[in-house]
């Protein structure tokens, strides 16, 4: 049995997408916009459509955004439980 796109996709994501730099500024619009973009071309490579991909996890943009925003969050919460 293959791969789903949500497989797809959450597998793309947990090797593309990490936490933007603590130190550094939100990544803005156009960032995530070129990661949308390159999800989209990488799945099509693997035989995905972006109808087929959006029909699975909604607007591209919207959800790398919010995966964005969890590893941030993650993150954070990470940093604080460290011992100094």
């Amino acid at each position: 049995m293959g791969t789903t796109v949500r497989e797809f996709v959450e597998f793309w994501l947990e090797n593309s997408v990490h936490a933007d730099e603590q130190f550094g500024p939100r990544r803005g619009r156009a960032d995530i916009q070129e990661l949308a973009d390159r999800l989209i071309r990488f799945g099509a490579g693997q035989g995905y459509t972006k109808q087929q991909i959006e029909a699975e996890i909604g607007d591209v943009y919207e959800y790398i955004r919010a995966s964005i925003d969890r590893q941030n969050t993650d993150e954070a919460v990470r940093r604080k439980e460290e011992p100094e």
